[in-house]
């Protein structure tokens, strides 16, 4: 007998088996709505509203500078020392990190 005779054998007596097997690898693989395909977008679903976060708490944290600094003019001589390292004319930065 044959490999290919075999083969065949096989399908015909176990039919129902390699149908289901058939049909669960392409849904769960190959079909552009298969699982695996549903859990990367999960994945990624995930991933963005980390980075929306991440960007809400900036835009709240530079909001609030902004407001600070339209208040106080102290504050925006602070935000230039600190942020841009500037000084005035008579005196020396050390910066230390």
């Amino acid at each position: 007998m044959s490999i290919l005779s075999k083969i065949w054998s096989f399908i015909v007596r176990h039919r129902y088996i390699v149908a289901i097997l058939f049909f669960v690898s392409i849904v769960g693989f190959v079909d552009t709505n298969s699982f695996y395909h549903l859990y990367t977008q999960k994945q990624e679903i995930k991933e963005l509203k980390k980075q929306i976060r991440h960007y809400q708490n900036q835009y709240k944290r530079d909001t609030r500078l902004v407001k600070e600094l339209d208040k106080n003019p102290k504050a925006m001589e602070k935000v230039a020392r600190e942020k841009y390292y500037m000084k005035k004319p008579n005196e020396d930065v050390f910066v230390i990190e």
